[in-house]
């Protein structure tokens, strides 16, 4: 079971949940956006989780009976003390203990699906999460104020990618829209600016861990 959905506030992109009903290996897109999650184990036990950005798809490992729910932020968003660019490409386990998680040295009550938009708006109002008003507005395409250069490390050191690659994240998930209405990929690659449809498989399989072909079969369910 996966539920998604977009939220109102500027801090997030995505607030999500599911359920395991059975053991099950898949690979998570790759994104620009840190990932906060919470997982009930079968067992009942809690865990946090910190993932970072990356630009190659995450293998994942879900087992029977966990629950998980989380919000993925937004790419101009930071917490105070921890480098994105470390936490490139991997999942950091948060400290844990007591029903309660440990964020920028501040402890927690862990937030239920339905909390974590306040939750999320309480760790920004105490300075725990950061917002770079900055990045935000480069990231709507006003880079105005800066150097080419000053943008560059700007956009590394709030968003732990260069604007390259957040490019290249947004270039997948517009041909990934484009085969979900059923566009045919060598028309998708022409229209999202790969070389030729080689060039899109390979950006798809890499980026989402999909194929075309498997994006098309999905939107005919």
């Amino acid at each position: 079971m996966w539920e998604q959905r977009a939220s109102t506030s500027p801090e997030i992109r995505t607030v999500w949940r599911a359920f395991a009903e059975g053991d099950a290996d898949y690979t998570d897109e790759a994104s620009e956006h840190w990932g906060l999650s919470f997982i009930r184990r079968a067992d009942n036990s809690l865990v946090a989780e910190l993932a970072g950005p990356r630009i190659e798809g995450l293998p994942i490992c879900g087992r029977k009976g966990e629950s998980y729910w989380g919000v993925e932020l937004a790419a101009h968003v930071m917490i105070r003390g921890v480098d994105k660019a470390l936490l490139r490409g991997a999942i950091a386990e948060l400290p844990v203990a007591d029903g309660e998680v440990t964020i920028g040295g501040r402890r927690y009550p862990i937030p239920g699906w339905e909390e974590l938009e306040r939750f999320v708006s309480r760790l920004v109002s105490e300075g725990v999460m950061v917002a770079d008003a900055d990045i935000r507005r480069a990231l709507r395409g006003d880079d105005r104020g800066l150097s080419r250069r000053s943008w560059q490390r700007r956009f590394s050191s709030v968003t732990g990618l260069r604007r390259k690659e957040i490019e290249r994240l947004e270039r997948s998930r517009h041909a990934h829209r484009l085969l979900s209405e059923r566009v045919p990929p060598s028309e998708v690659a022409i229209a999202v600016g790969y070389a030729d449809q080689a060039h899109l498989t390979r950006e798809l399989r890499r980026i989402r861990g999909e194929t075309p072909a498997r994006i098309l079969a999905a939107s005919t369910v």
